[in-house]
């Protein structure tokens, strides 16, 4: 049953036949829906607060579930008779717009297609044009990122940026704004000058940052350059591969761990997490924070072999999209999906300093739903 966002059109005739109701419209078009469904989508005032659009009719409430016993249609209004006593009132338009609701999803996400790169949008265009700043944030949801150019270079710009796209940061014990330059005092290889591999950071949370900024303000070093790997590419290429690996790394779960003289962060769970349809998700990966696997797990040989090929297919020259990043550039990555690392270089030769913070995914698509007005 397909859905639309508008019925210019009227009902005809409705008709029950057991636990499917099938209505006509005039222009010709059929629609089948389910009567239960019908029931618990009743526009009216007794089953939904009209001034939120929430449910107020409850099938935890109803001891039990309502028939539906007669069908009429008048002046293109269908009338649906219940068992309990309530009747429904319904028109094509009220039908469009229940469609359209349980029909919306945020943009499907496309994994990287060979010689892929990211957007490069212009800080000023985001911030003054909001149709750069809806184009902003469907390449996020899409293909997991955009390199914002032009940025300034003050401290603490990545937070205004948020604050001015009315994205809340996710604050996390460790640092509010994360300043990230050579350091002998570092917490974490971030603050040295060893190439990091690529991934995901706060691996180690049970519900890890979905989004990330990654703001450069100086860049003097040779070397250090920048590092994007698209995990959906990677986890469909193994599992084109190694069908059996891809299903070992979404069933074993193992522990992540980060931590520092005032805060730590744990957690255990597959590296590989999918959607409720089977199709790959997310990847959580890295290298650095992930603690060891038990050697009673009865699939300790395997899970490493598949670990192997993951880690292969990460590293691969043709999965990683590596570039220089200026003084301005601001990566916003939707950190569940995208790894992100970088290349070594000689601390002491010069500065190299970036700061980053984090917010959520749902955040952002609910700003890009008030933008294009679907969220009404």
């Amino acid at each position: 049953m397909a859905a639309t966002n508008s019925i210019i059109d009227s009902i005809a005739t409705a008709s029950a036949n057991g636990s499917n109701l099938r209505v006509t419209l005039h222009s010709g078009r059929v629609l089948d829906l389910p009567t239960l469904w019908c029931r618990d989508n009743c526009r009216c005032s007794e089953c939904r607060i009209t001034s939120t659009g929430e449910h107020r009719y409850f099938f935890g409430n109803v001891p039990e579930l309502a028939a539906l016993q007669s069908v009429d249609v008048d002046d293109a209004t269908m009338t649906l008779s219940w068992s309990d006593g309530h009747r429904s009132y319904w028109s094509a338009n009220d039908i469009a717009e229940v469609l359209a609701t349980a029909s919306r999803d945020h943009p499907a996400p496309q994994a990287w297609k060979p010689m892929f790169e990211p957007a490069r949008l212009s800080w000023q265009s985001i911030i003054e044009d909001p149709s750069a700043r809806i184009e902003c944030f469907n390449e996020f949801m899409v293909h997991g990122a955009v390199i914002v150019t032009g940025t300034p270079t003050q401290t603490g710009e990545c937070l205004r940026f948020l604050d001015t796209l009315g994205i809340p940061i996710r604050e996390t014990p460790f640092d509010r704004l994360h300043d990230v330059f050579f350091r002998s005092d570092g917490y974490n290889v971030a603050h040295s000058d060893e190439p990091l591999p690529p991934h995901n950071d706060f691996a180690s949370y049970q519900s890890p940052p979905s989004g990330q900024l990654l703001h450069f303000l100086v860049n003097e070093v040779s070397g250090g350059d920048s590092i994007l790997v698209d995990a959906l590419r990677v986890i469909d290429e193994l599992h084109a591969s190694d069908p059996d690996a891809a299903d070992l790394l979404a069933a074993v779960p193992i522990a992540f761990r980060e931590h520092s003289d005032t805060a730590e962060s744990w957690a255990r769970a597959p590296l590989l997490r999918r959607n409720p349809d089977g199709s790959n998700a997310s990847l959580r990966f890295s290298n650095q924070l992930m603690q060891p696997l038990h050697p009673d797990e009865p699939h300790v040989d395997e899970w490493y072999r598949a670990y192997h090929k993951l880690a292969l297919l990460v590293m691969s020259a043709h999965n990683q999209l590596r570039f220089r990043s200026e003084p301005g550039d601001m990566q916003i990555v939707h950190a569940h999906r995208m790894l992100h690392g970088r290349t070594g270089f000689d601390g002491s030769a010069g500065a190299r300093h970036l700061q980053d913070t984090y917010f959520e995914y749902d955040d952002l698509a609910a700003q890009a739903a008030i933008l294009t007005g679907q969220a009404r």
